[in-house]
């Protein structure tokens, strides 16, 4: 089984914010896009919660039932966040892009 899709609402810069946090970070994500708590989740990224501040009722609300769909996902297999299913590794991006930047001084 693969992931849950992302509805087409939630902005590409958000949905990368989401990759590396558990189940539990997830919903509590979730109940604060939702507005069920004023306190952001400590384990959450300022850069979520600036980023919810600039969101309308719709896009919330779909990350909001995104988050949920990802947190159910990420339990169903008993792993810590979709990047350990994925194997998304930002340090291999970088180690890439490092060694772009040496061939192109080469």
């Amino acid at each position: 089984m693969t992931p849950p899709d992302p509805p087409a609402t939630i902005p590409d810069f958000l949905l990368d914010q989401f990759t590396d946090h558990s189940p539990e970070t997830l919903r509590a994500i979730g109940e604060y896009a939702r507005e069920e708590t004023y306190v952001a989740p400590e384990a959450a990224a300022d850069s979520i919660v600036e980023a919810f501040a600039l969101q309308d009722e719709e896009t919330l609300a779909a990350i909001a039932g995104y988050v949920d769909e990802l947190a159910d996902f990420l339990e169903e297999r008993d792993v810590d966040s979709l990047e350990a299913i994925t194997g998304d590794d930002t340090d291999d991006e970088e180690s890439w892009g490092h060694r772009r930047i040496l061939d192109w001084h080469s």
